[in-house]
């Protein structure tokens, strides 16, 4: 045992380079070692001077897996619009390759316009006035010339016969302004009384210059003149006497003006103040409105500048707006469906206009409101008429079909297009087409 021992020993120290087997432990029993020495001795004898070299056992790379493969959903978006262009293609190549054809019809628009005249009972709005005033220039032109001062002279006679003083007779006052007498002065005698009363008459005259230096005042006349015993005086001054000059009046369109433009703005004030009584759902009736102007100057009167008062007073009344439409609607409808017939609709909206209100009985609120009415309507085609008509126009040559077409009441004009090289319709109606083409001015 202890040979083997040796031997294996020795083997072992000439393969160093070679892996060692992991040792036995040394806690196993004597039982185990007799068996490994029975192994060893079955093995093949070692060739002296031959080294085997043996590579120790290379760990195992980790297994690589591939990616997983995506699924390819990117396809869905053109196959989709594939199928898409496909479907397309197949609704206009299928019509092409079936006969077919298309009737354009414009259906007959008529228009209606009528007048009438309602009556309505409104709210009475309470009257309402307003005052304003404008001062303006001026505009008219004045021209004076020079003019005389007229006055009178007074002679006195004491002598007891009478005398006559002449026309034109000249008299100087104490200003040396020159007065003349413009009619013959006959003064009777004086009266034997004590003391003698005076002979005396009084005649007009005036200043021999223009102007105002002619306006004398009294007693600038006042001493003896012309005769023996006479005497002469002006008891009252001279007047009237102007300079020529240039000045400015007031003329009709001043005050017209102001009045004017002053109205306007109180009649728009008016109407602001009876809008705001209206309740929702309510006009106003044109109001009625009275108005007054004064002015402090009248025309022709000198002044720079003329200040106009205008006051003014309306009255309004409400009404349902609602129930004058419903009533013109009424209306129109009533006369559309006696002139055109019931196959008629109308297009856009019912205008009506007030031409005119007269207000019959101000203080029960009754009015009479002239109306204009517009409308227009449309003859309507629907489906069950194209079934019809495709039925009436199978299988007819297109000139035939038209005239069909036209003779229909509601058809105003009328075109048919046909497939290449066909001169009649298709005998099939589901393969006519009919197009209406609605034309409203």
């Amino acid at each position: 045992m202890q040979n083997t021992k040796t031997l294996e020993e020795a083997e072992l120290t000439d393969t160093t380079n070679e892996k060692q087997t992991e040792p036995t432990p040394t806690t196993q029993p004597e039982v185990e070692q007799s068996v490994t020495t029975a192994l060893v001795s079955t093995e093949p004898e070692v060739i002296e001077g031959e080294v085997i070299e043996i590579e120790p056992p290379q760990a195992e790379p980790a297994e690589e897996y591939p990616p997983p493969k995506q699924k390819p959903y990117w396809l869905l978006i053109p196959c989709t619009i594939l199928l898409c262009l496909l479907f397309l293609a197949a609704s206009f190549l299928v019509p092409l390759l079936t006969p077919t054809a298309t009737v354009l019809i414009i259906p007959r628009e008529q228009h209606i316009s009528t007048t009438t005249a309602i009556q309505i009972h409104g709210r009475v709005l309470p009257l309402l006035t307003l005052e304003q005033s404008d001062t303006v220039p001026a505009t008219g032109h004045g021209h004076q010339d020079a003019t005389y001062a007229q006055g009178t002279i007074t002679f006195y006679n004491g002598l007891s016969s009478q005398q006559t003083i002449a026309e034109g007779t000249i008299l100087t006052g104490s200003d040396g302004v020159r007065i003349l007498t413009t009619v013959a002065a006959t003064i009777p005698p004086a009266r034997n009384t004590t003391p003698p009363t005076f002979g005396h008459v009084t005649v007009p005259a005036h200043a021999l210059i223009t102007g105002a230096q002619g306006n004398i005042s009294a007693y600038d006349i006042n001493g003896s003149c012309c005769a023996p015993s006479v005497l002469v005086k002006n008891t009252t001054s001279f007047t009237g006497g102007h300079n020529q000059r240039d000045y400015t009046i007031v003329v009709r369109g001043d005050i017209a003006t102001a009045a004017s433009d002053m109205k306007t703005t109180l009649l728009k004030s008016e109407n602001a103040a009876l809008q705001a009584q209206l309740h929702p759902g309510e006009q106003l009736l044109s109001p009625s409105c009275n108005h007054h102007v004064q002015s402090n100057h009248h025309p022709g009167d000198e002044a720079r500048e003329v200040t106009v008062t205008v006051s003014e007073t309306c009255g309004g009344i409400s009404y349902d707006a609602h129930n004058v439409d419903t009533n013109a609607t009424q209306l129109i409808t009533s006369e559309a469906v006696q002139r055109f017939g019931t196959g008629y609709s109308l297009i856009g909206d019912i205008h009506v206009s007030m031409l005119h209100a007269t207000i019959t009985d101000h203080t029960k609120g009754i009015a009479t409101l002239a109306l204009k009415i517009d409308a227009t309507y449309l003859y309507q085609i629907r489906e069950g008429v194209k079934e019809k008509l495709s039925t009436l126009l199978a299988g007819k040559p297109t000139q035939q079909a038209i005239n069909t077409l036209l003779q229909f009441p509601g058809i105003q004009a009328a075109s048919i297009q046909l497939a290449a090289g066909n001169t009649a319709l298709p005998a099939d109606p589901t393969h006519i087409h009919i197009i209406v083409r609605y034309l409203t001015s």
